[in-house]
């Protein structure tokens, strides 16, 4: 799984992200149905709110991973010259 301090962080932060994506979903749909536009707005703020988070981590988490890719065929090239 993630056992350096970065990875530990982008593990974190994704699960936090998709824990408020899912409660502000709760939410706004719950104040869909009692007709509360306060709890819907909020909900939905929140759901979006963690959409973005969860974005930016698996932004990071790709462009990490794509980076890890290049450094391993790399290292695979040097080794087939020798």
């Amino acid at each position: 799984m993630a056992s350096n301090p970065e990875g530990i962080v982008e593990a974190v932060g994704a699960s936090v992200a998709s824990k408020g994506l899912y409660a502000g979903g709760v939410a706004g749909f719950v104040g869909w149905l009692t007709q509360v536009n306060w709890v819907g707005v909020g909900g939905v703020a929140l759901a979006l709110l963690g959409f973005l988070v969860n974005t930016y981590f698996q932004v990071r988490k790709d462009r990490r991973e794509a980076r890890e890719s290049e450094a391993r065929i790399h290292a695979l090239q040097e080794q087939c010259k020798r």
